[in-house]
């Protein structure tokens, strides 16, 4: 008798333990998770002018591109130095909100204009020209450009997102290559590391590859052991794709990096030449889940 209820107990929840699970439960139960999809923004924050996006640039002559920062979350997507009062131009880097979607060449257009920088807030998804190229056909969607290599680590510096207060864990977002990236990597262009327009399928011996690393930070702390998360964006082997470009939203995983105050991001590929990538460092994103 004395076996059986000994077993018995064994089943019930120690109380120090059981009142750790409610804290812990109180704790999560606490956390609020955001999905930012860039909808229903007002027009000063996108890439508004055409798909170049004049309006990120200092040259323009009206009203710049505004920094966005989504509310309740405060984690800000921007073009570098972009609030400051002084005018940005968007190859130095950072994020903006657009969407266009032009995959191919548009009345007027002719050559490789669908996939050059003067189309570079494009998307390469949904229906060419109809804006409906975010993530399940919504019309807008942020585009990255920046990426640091050996070439430039002296002056450029790694696009990235803020929270403006507090901190978070940015859970993941979906990823799709824009058009201008997509069109490089399967036509090349001039500038490949053959000097004419080489396809990543063919760049060292047909094992080109472009890949994407996010990086945490807490204040000045690394998190995730300093280690960045990958996801391939194309990758090749013997010419033939091992993961094809990515032309489908993809989900980009990025919960192991914790809590963060920012993300970093970079863009590396080995079809590089005298003056760093030559495949343009750019990718599109949706859907980003916070977690506060």
């Amino acid at each position: 008798m004395a076996a059986s209820c000994s077993k018995q107990n064994d089943l019930l929840p120690d109380p120090v333990q059981q009142e750790e699970t409610l804290r812990t439960g109180q704790k999560a139960s606490l956390a609020t998770s955001y999905t930012i999809t860039f909808e229903g923004i007002g027009r000063g924050y996108m890439a508004d002018t055409t798909s170049y996006g004049d309006n990120a640039y200092s040259t323009w002559g009206g009203t710049q591109i505004a920094p966005y920062v989504h509310t309740p979350s405060n984690l800000k997507f921007a073009v570098k130095g972009a609030g400051g009062g002084t005018p940005v131009d968007y190859w130095n880097g950072g994020f903006l909100v657009s969407d266009w979607n032009y995959k191919a060449n548009i009345p007027g257009k002719t050559g490789d204009w669908w996939y050059s920088y003067l189309n570079q807030c494009s998307v390469y998804s949904g229906t060419s020209g109809a804006k409906n190229g975010g993530y399940g056909g919504s019309n807008n969607f942020a585009v990255m450009f920046g990426y640091v290599d050996a070439y430039n680590s002296s002056y450029a510096t790694r696009p990235r997102l803020d929270f403006t207060s507090g901190s978070g864990v940015v859970e993941g977002m979906y990823v799709c290559l824009s058009s201008y990236t997509y069109g490089v990597i399967m036509n090349g262009n001039t500038f490949g590391s053959t000097g004419v327009a080489t396809p990543l399928k063919d760049v060292a011996n047909g094992s080109g590859y472009l890949r994407l690393l996010a990086y945490g930070f807490n204040g000045s702390t690394p998190t995730n052991g300093g280690n960045p998360i990958t996801i391939y964006l194309a990758r090749y082997s013997n010419h033939l794709p091992v993961v094809a470009p990515l032309t489908s939203w993809t989900y980009f995983n990025l919960s192991a990096l914790g809590t963060v105050t920012r993300v970093e991001f970079n863009i590396q590929g080995n079809d590089s030449g005298t003056y760093g990538l030559n495949t343009p460092a750019y990718v599109c994103m949706d859907n980003v889940k916070v977690t506060l």
